[in-house]
């Protein structure tokens, strides 16, 4: 957000000669994640590298632990991590900033959202830091900051249209079109402010000259909602005003059943935090692109991941910042709340068709009848429906929209849930300083000063695990007097931490039995077989003698645990090789479980000759 600069009691403190700029724009271009020793040889010596290259590493290193703090730059194996306390890098302010000005805004509060935004791009000093680097880390953060300024300048203005007389945005949009020819948003938001500024003809000449640009640059036409926006004001009367969201929904016209405007998604989340690239592929994939051909099934988005990794909040987040492109309903849900039969699906879909304007009284009996009802009215309109807790692709063939101009997002813990031509968006643990900004999340500023050690104690614990995070917070915003060092006490010392950390209606511990319940017999006793062995990791192969049957075998059994998002592929000691970890909470979950789950004496040969065999190899990860 500017030249690379390090304050103390706001004023600047000298950081050192170029290289050590260098060195400090790498760590910031990968905070959270550890850079490898060899990748900070390469960036300071891209040539010839001295012979005292580790040696003025480390002084470099102890020089700027000096200067930002020893706790901020962490020394590991194979090199160095930036894990900053939130708040302390301007960029990440920015971008949780954006995000709350962003969930203002879907909560219909444009005035505070702009409020925000504009406070937010006030802190730009000018071009990145990165920009003026050589380097692939610093080329993509550079570009990533751009995208991010873009971004939120995009929906600053979209805010203002809200909120603001638009001929007063006229001026600013025509210089942005100028700066960034092809950014579609902005056309977008030009073509509004110029037709409610009474200069339709304009916006008309405006989206023509983007089709003429894009046809001859890029070989594409505009986007969906760009293109409906054009025939939008070519069909109306000329003395007609142009779409004004301020004085209502513009509705298209639509056969079958009208009723209300339907918005049957849950609420957004007030204080969503981190996930910006993986909502940015949400949002695009549900309202970019042309719409498809009549008939074919709608733009699907699959979002998964293990239990409480926040699958759910962010499809409902998406789905809240998506909801201006489908007019005629934003349609809900939850895969879990209806049994998979033939009377849970009339329910799904009386449901559906509830929302689409049919009252009960007028929806066939029959779960077939209802189902053609429900497609024929979805054809002719724009809606986006969100299934929640999908655990097989059964359940989404007879609700997937079809016609082009309606979307699905579907959120699930089986990766490899089949629906052809979906955008799958994986959900992963959250790193370092999101899951910091997330255990602090409405709490008091401070309440974590003095008590970083068992600030980490607590992050260990959770492993950046959302529900988590977000059970800890709300157990230290519920009880104010308790210190972090009596929850760290309270989630160290417990034998199966999950069941102390509360969600909403139910324990942690109670959804990780929920997610292996639906697991085969077999496949439950292999998770808690590998649970109860002390390890990080497991190859095929040591996993194999575990349970007591082949590598190959082995093998397709923690492809099946992965699949289900139970285990996760990290890479193995060994080049081209990967093995399989398992969450910390829910394995020491499953091993509070073990003298049940476990009662055969084979398993406990099988460990013994494992120990025997793997104690000391690279195949095995030991904690």
């Amino acid at each position: 957000m500017g030249p690379l600069q390090v304050l103390s009691l706001d004023r600047p403190v000298t950081i050192g000669g170029p290289k050590q700029h260098v060195l400090l724009a790498l760590l910031l271009a990968r905070s959270g994640s550890t850079v490898p020793v060899p990748q900070i040889v390469d960036t300071l010596w891209p040539r010839r590298p001295p012979r005292t290259a580790l040696a003025q590493i480390h002084s470099r290193i102890s020089s700027l632990r000096h200067i930002l703090g020893a706790e901020t730059i962490k020394t590991v194996p194979s090199g160095y991590s930036l894990t900053p306390f939130p708040g302390a890098i301007d960029a990440q302010v920015f971008e949780e900033e954006v995000s709350r000005a962003i969930a203002l805004r879907a909560a219909g509060r444009h005035g505070e959202a702009t409020a925000v935004l504009r406070t937010c791009l006030s802190r730009w000093r000018g071009p990145s830091a990165f920009q003026h680097l050589e380097g692939e880390p610093f080329d993509r953060e550079a570009g990533r900051l751009e995208e991010l300024r873009l971004f939120a300048l995009e929906h600053r203005i979209g805010a203002d249209l809200e909120t603001r007389d638009a001929a007063e945005l006229v001026p600013e949009l025509v210089d942005l079109v100028a700066a960034h020819p092809t950014h579609e948003r902005f056309h977008h938001h030009l073509m509004l402010a110029l037709d409610r500024s009474g200069r339709r003809s304009d916006a008309l000449n405006a989206y023509l000259g983007l089709q003429r640009r894009l046809a001859a640059e890029l070989g594409t036409d505009p986007a969906e909602d760009l293109q409906r926006l054009y025939h939008q004001l070519l069909s109306m009367d000329r003395g007609a005003p142009g779409p004004d969201r301020r004085q209502g929904r513009a509705r298209p016209d639509r056969s079958g059943p009208v009723g209300p405007f339907a918005n049957q998604l849950p609420p957004d989340t007030p204080d969503f935090i981190g996930r910006g690239r993986e909502r940015r592929i949400v949002v695009d994939a549900l309202t970019a692109g042309s719409a498809a051909r009549p008939g074919t099934a709608a733009r699907a988005v699959i979002v998964s991941g293990m239990t409480g990794v926040g699958k759910s909040a962010l499809a409902v987040h998406a789905a809240h910042l998506a909801r201006d492109s489908f007019p005629d309903g934003l349609l809900y849900i939850d895969g879990a709340a209806f049994p998979r039969t033939e009377e849970g699906l009339r329910g799904v879909l009386g449901r559906l068709l509830h929302g689409l304007g049919v009252p009960e009284e007028e929806q066939p009996d029959s779960w077939a009848l209802r189902q053609d009802m429900y497609r024929s009215l979805v054809a002719t309109r724009r809606v986006l429906v969100l299934i929640d807790n999908v655990t097989e692709a059964d359940d989404l063939r007879a609700i997937i929209p079809t016609g082009g101009g309606s979307a699905v997002c579907v959120t699930t813990q089986v990766s490899q849930l089949a629906v052809d031509g979906a955008v799958r968006v994986p959900l992963d643990v959250l790193g370092a300083d999101a899951s910091r900004a997330l255990l602090s999340s409405g709490l008091c500023p401070g309440r974590f000063d003095g008590q970083g050690r068992r600030l980490d104690e607590v992050l260990a614990v959770c492993d950046g695990l959302p529900a988590a995070l977000r059970a800890v917070g709300n157990m230290l915003a519920a009880r104010p007097h308790w210190s972090l060092e009596q929850v760290a006490a309270a989630l160290t010392g417990a034998r199966n931490p999950a069941s102390r950390l509360s969600l909403p209606g139910r324990s942690l511990a109670d959804a990780f039995d929920e997610a292996c319940g639906r697991l085969t017999e077999d496949s439950r006793r292999a998770l808690s077989a590998l649970a109860a062995l002390d390890v990080e990791r497991l190859t095929p192969g040591p996993a194999g003698l575990l349970l007591g049957c082949s590598g190959t075998a082995a093998a397709a059994l923690l492809d099946e645990l992965t699949d289900r998002n139970l285990l996760r592929p990290v890479p193995a000691a060994r080049p081209q090789e990967w093995a399989y970890a398992m969450h910390a909470l829910l394995r020491a979950h499953l091993r509070a479980a073990l003298p049940d789950a476990l009662p055969n004496s084979a398993y406990r040969g099988n460990c013994g000759q494992f120990h025997l065999r793997y104690r000391n190899s690279a195949e095995v990860g030991i904690p």
